[in-house]
């Protein structure tokens, strides 16, 4: 199985995971309700959605944002397009049931790792 089919699944109603974990170069955090009652579905034809739970960080905060994902050739960086950018994540593990990818981030001059699962 692909790493690509791991992330999404093979059907239409794709892959949904939720962060379980968030390192900072800074050290290990439990991320707040807020963020771990989000979650992303990953679906084969390259799109995403990321869904809000049912606790908001902020009450201006969309119900859901959608855009496109895809794989490098080597499968090895996640890419995520959120509005005019894109993000870049390495894949540092993949499994059925849970993906931990890294990016660093001009904010703040940090790095960021999420474990996902599903």
């Amino acid at each position: 199985m692909s790493r690509a089919d791991l992330f999404s699944g093979q059907d239409a109603f794709g892959k949904t995971w939720q962060i379980q974990q968030i390192e900072i170069d800074l050290g290990t955090l439990l991320p707040n309700s807020c963020v771990t009652d989000n979650f992303i579905t990953y679906y084969p034809n390259g799109t995403y959605e990321i869904n809000e739970g049912a606790t908001k960080c902020d009450p201006s905060d969309l119900p859901g944002i959608i855009g496109e994902w895809y794989l490098d050739s080597m499968e090895e960086r996640l890419f995520v397009e959120i509005d005019d950018s894109i993000q870049v994540w390495d894949i540092d593990e993949t499994q059925t049931d849970s993906h931990k990818i890294t990016s660093s981030f001009k904010e703040g001059n940090r790095t960021y790792t999420f474990t996902l699962s599903n």
